[in-house]
């Protein structure tokens, strides 16, 4: 009689914290499926915005190089003047 008692006691001991893990496990469970359909439905426009941002970045390099690019010019040119006037200098204090 004993262990049927252990049983029965156990199973009414069980029956209260499996039903108070029902509410956290179905808000898992739905949080889960909420994500899924989420990311099923954004995927397509997740996947346009970053191809805009891309071409916007590619642009926006392709304006930079070009407002950069006279500068870098002038400064080789700048450097290389330099370099020549070092050379004629040196050439001043061999001879």
């Amino acid at each position: 009689m004993v262990p049927a008692l252990r049983d029965v006691s156990l199973i009414i001991l069980i029956f209260p914290v499996m039903l108070c893990l029902l509410i956290p496990m179905a808000i898992l469970f739905g949080s889960v499926w909420l994500a899924g359909k989420a990311n099923k439905n954004l995927r397509p426009k997740l996947q346009s915005a970053h191809r805009s941002m891309r071409e916007v970045e590619q642009k926006v390099d392709r304006v930079g190089q070009r407002i950069v690019q006279p500068f870098i010019a002038l400064e080789m040119r700048w450097v290389r003047i330099q370099v020549f006037l070092r050379g004629l200098r040196r050439e001043r204090t061999r001879s």
